[in-house]
């Protein structure tokens, strides 16, 4: 079955810019208990990454003042020069959860596949505790069609930190695998979370196709 699967830019760039999460709770009568969730969620990713942060300037701090010059030229929309950099932070520490996941995410929203999926498998292996890097890679087994590996990725990503763009793609997979109770159970979750995202209304209309 065709994956139907939303811009890779917008999705990668909802990835690479969003330091936050965003929790795609089930469907709730209650907007205001919903909007609570959120921020909880928001603030749990943002702690997650400034943790991260701190512990690479804390030990690293060369790599450290190298990767914030990444996340600039990246701001920037200078990928060349984001991973450029991102290479030679890395010669100051190889093997950092969080460098190497940013280097993956840098070459996916480039859509050089071959060396995102490289970098995000060893940020994985480095550290399969953060959800971001899990969340890159589901995305690009995902394109490839390698489905139970996709799944299996974004579950573990969602286990780790609920988020928004998690949920969608898992509920692709799912119905890229046939399995629309399930997909439409996601979608339904991201619309509940952000009817008016961009993710949201994308969900809207999957769902819309699963009923016809």
């Amino acid at each position: 079955m065709k994956i139907y699967h939303i811009c890779l830019l917008l999705l990668v760039y909802i990835l690479i810019l969003n330091g936050c999460a965003v929790n795609p709770a089930t469907v709730q009568n209650d907007q205001m208990s919903k909007s609570v969730t959120i921020q909880q969620e928001i603030r749990s990713g943002k702690i997650l990454y400034d943790q991260a942060l701190r512990q690479l300037e804390e030990t690293h701090p060369e790599a450290y003042v190298l990767y914030g010059e990444a996340r600039v030229a990246e701001l920037q929309g200078d990928l060349d020069v984001a991973i450029e950099i991102y290479h030679k932070a890395m010669q100051q520490v190889p093997e950092n959860g969080l460098l190497l996941t940013d280097l993956g995410m840098a070459y996916l929203r480039k859509e050089d596949m071959v060396p995102a999926r490289r970098y995000l498998l060893k940020a994985v292996s480095t550290d399969p505790n953060y959800y971001k890097s899990r969340l890159g890679l589901g995305y690009i087994y995902l394109q490839t069609q390698q489905l139970q590996k996709a799944v299996a990725q974004l579950e573990a990503s969602l286990q780790l930190l609920q988020t928004l763009e998690g949920t969608f793609l898992l509920g692709e997979a799912e119905e890229a695998q046939g399995n629309f109770l399930r997909a439409r159970k996601h979608y339904q979750a991201v619309i509940a979370a952000d009817s008016k995202s961009k993710l949201g209304k994308t969900a809207a209309s999957r769902l819309r196709s699963l009923s016809k």
